[in-house]
């Protein structure tokens, strides 16, 4: 029964987008306020559609609360699925554990809690019927989005829902999670999967006690401090820079962090550690609010399928650094890191950095040329 309330839910709520500011002017401060109304009022019934969903919504939610272009009612409201949603009947899971292992619960642990360290994931253990499900579900979202697009014609998001399928489709296989998890854990402490008791729907491994990353309050107690980088490339620090380089094993190649993705606008003239001027601030302003959802929706159709999954990772990784109040250098500076440690593999020759770096400029030089077309175009 649930599951059939999804058409007329996303039905009133464009109804209830038409109706509401129907007759205001555009950009008017009435318009402005209404709207922000209506998009509370709309976050609002997805998140209960979402937790009384699950699955699949859960997931498209979390999505959703973790892209910065989505209006602000949105992703906070639906920021709560991160974490906090309604975690799943425990004889469920209790079902699927004992018939894909073949042995009784308590015969496999000496110990299970019933209540989830986190419930926000497909998870650990798949309820029963969850992949059959996803497929209708995803069926369902994309004949709403194509109704969606045939409705508001500026939003076309069919590409990003197949992406999303493939995705999830990914994400169902806990034996596929099980090896990315082995991978992760040279990162983190050891994590042990167990693998005699892995299925492709249920997971197994070693409890490690922990900080939620955006815990800023516990990452102090445990003395880790992720400012340390921000703070020498704001003051300039180049000795600091160069010391902190070597920590992270990017060794020489450090020197490029205040050169590789900057955060300045293309015209900007300013130096690392400074504020953009107003005539800058102005510049990129207009050129913002001159791009419509038109034109987002043919810039998203014309990336490949892979670049979709790097926005949603990177959208995941901008709300977590937002929240512990890390500023945009941080992530930025980060990518940077992670791009020069690609050279680690291959010998550190002085033509090959330039090929690295000249590959960098060209992509640069294509994604600002699609850009330009797409203002040309608004104009």
């Amino acid at each position: 029964m649930l599951r059939r309330r999804r058409g007329p839910l996303i039905g009133f709520v464009v109804v209830d987008y038409k109706y509401s500011l129907r007759g205001l002017a555009h950009g008017s401060a009435d318009y402005r306020d209404k709207l922000s109304e209506v998009h509370l009022r709309s976050a609002k019934k997805i998140l209960k559609l979402c937790e009384a969903n699950r699955g699949f919504y859960v997931k498209a939610g979390q999505f959703v609360s973790s892209i910065r272009q989505v209006p602000k009612e949105y992703s906070s409201t639906l920021s709560c699925l991160q974490d906090q949603a309604t975690p799943c009947n425990f004889q469920d899971i209790k079902i699927v554990i004992e018939q894909k292992l073949g042995k009784d619960l308590h015969s496999i642990f000496l110990e299970f809690d019933e209540h989830p360290i986190a419930a926000a994931s497909i998870a650990q253990v798949q309820y029963p019927g969850l992949e059959r499900r996803m497929k209708i579900d995803i069926m369902t979202m994309s004949f709403l989005s194509k109704s969606l697009s045939w409705i508001f014609p500026d939003y076309r998001f069919e590409k990003l829902l197949t992406e999303f399928e493939r995705t999830m489709s990914m994400e169902l296989d806990f034996i596929q999670e099980a090896k990315n998890s082995e991978r992760t854990a040279s990162c983190f402490r050891k994590n042990n999967v167990v693998k005699e008791l892995t299925s492709k729907e249920v997971l197994t491994m070693e409890f490690c006690s922990g900080y939620k990353v955006d815990n800023f309050n516990s990452l102090r107690k445990a003395d880790i401090s992720p400012t340390k980088l921000w703070k020498a490339l704001i003051l300039l620090d180049s000795q600091k820079i160069l010391e902190l380089g070597e920590h992270f094993g990017v060794g020489k190649y450090a020197k490029y962090f205040p050169v590789i993705f900057t955060g300045r606008t293309i015209e900007s003239k300013s130096i690392l550690g400074t504020q953009m001027s107003i005539e800058e601030k102005m510049r990129l302003k207009q050129d913002l609010n001159s791009l419509g959802m038109d034109d987002i929706s043919s810039f998203m159709e014309s990336l490949p399928p892979d670049f979709l999954t790097i926005l949603r990772t990177d959208g995941l990784l901008r709300s977590i650094l937002g929240n512990l109040g890390a500023p945009r250098h941080v992530r930025l500076l980060t990518y940077a890191k992670c791009a020069l440690y690609g050279l680690e593999e291959q010998p550190k020759s002085q033509s090959e950095l330039a090929g690295f770096l000249m590959q960098i400029n060209d992509l640069r030089h294509k994604i600002m040329s699609r850009f330009r077309r797409i203002l040309q175009n608004t104009s």
